[in-house]
């Protein structure tokens, strides 16, 4: 799995450095935090534009350290419908790593770094970040259990397609400017519950795709230098670049409550793959979804046995005349 687990341990050590820190990357207000996180995007300041080592040289050296498959590229003016998961495939013939570095406008690309927190240059700052995060959540929302950072660069106009992580994110805009557009996850027209439990269940299957009926519910934030803004749960979004080049990180989180929502929605598909309707995760109370939670990690073995079972009968089906 990318990116990096987080001990107890350690995140109490980030947090509590955190708090001794006079000069902070971002300013969180504790009254938005408290009334938007996890609930609804909100926006947010931060100093990213300051630090050298987001500036596009620096960048691309960055690019052309790392092992290859940390950086994926591709042309950046895309279908906002695309399948997110293909679009790097689908989207990047003709081009070289090398040619989209040196030809970087010209090519008219797209490059998203993956993991840069494994790079020793750039963990202290992203490890910066996660303790600042952890320190601002702290009283709603302890404790972080795993982080997973991606810094793109994109020409003008290029597009990230709809879809949804699988944790809570902030997007933390450096160079130019970008438009997010989010949808609200707990609206059923835009995810299904059950599209929810595949989500977090089978992370093999296709993403809950687009429908052009969820353009009028889509909540719109302009992003500039020095503004973020933050993803709740599983929040679908699409991202445009504005008229000039862009650099924005994104810092994807888990928490102990996350890990407890994504394990019960993965007891919710088993149940639903065996006929069953249960109730949706997160419309009863938090004690029945860690119910849920501690069953899907008891029958984490038998549930792998079954899933290898129903993919051999659909095999099995297709390969029938």
């Amino acid at each position: 799995m990318l990116g990096e687990f987080v001990s107890r341990q350690s995140a109490a050590v980030l947090a509590a450095r955190t708090r001794q820190q006079a000069q902070r990357l971002l300013d969180f207000d504790p009254d938005v935090v408290r009334a938007c996180y996890n609930q609804t995007p909100f926006l947010l300041k931060h100093r990213l534009t300051e630090h050298l080592g987001f500036s596009l040289p620096t960048l691309f050296g960055l690019c052309r350290r790392l092992p290859r498959e940390q950086v994926k590229y591709r042309v950046g003016a895309i279908p906002g419908d695309t399948n997110f998961d293909a679009s790097f495939t689908r989207f990047s013939e003709g081009l070289t790593l090398d040619d989209v570095l040196e030809r970087f406008e010209e090519s008219k690309a797209y490059i998203c770094v993956y993991n840069p927190e494994r790079d020793p240059a750039y963990r202290p700052v992203l490890e910066g970040l996660l303790a600042e995060i952890a320190a601002g959540i702290e009283a709603i929302d302890p404790v972080i259990t795993w982080y997973s950072t991606y810094i793109f660069i994109s020409t003008r106009d290029s597009v990230t397609p709809y879809h949804m992580d699988r944790e809570m994110n902030y997007l933390l805009q450096i160079r130019g400017e970008k438009t997010a557009y989010l949808w609200n996850p707990r609206d059923d027209e835009v995810m299904t519950p059950a599209e929810k439990d595949r989500l977090l269940a089978d992370f093999d299957s296709r993403r809950p795709v687009y429908k052009a009926s969820f353009e009028a519910k889509s909540m719109r934030y302009e992003l500039r230098p020095g503004l973020g803004v933050h993803h709740p749960f599983i929040a679908p979004h699409r991202v445009h670049t504005g008229s000039d080049l862009s650099v924005s990180l994104a810092f994807t989180f888990r928490t102990q409550t996350s890990d407890v929502w994504s394990r019960a929605h993965a007891f919710n598909h088993v149940l639903r793959v065996c006929g069953l309707s249960p109730a949706p995760v997160g419309q009863g109370h938090l004690y029945a979804d860690r119910a849920k939670a501690v069953a899907s990690r008891a029958m984490r073995g038998p549930v792998r046995l079954l899933q290898r079972g129903w993919r051999a009968s659909a095999i099995a089906g297709l390969s029938r005349p």
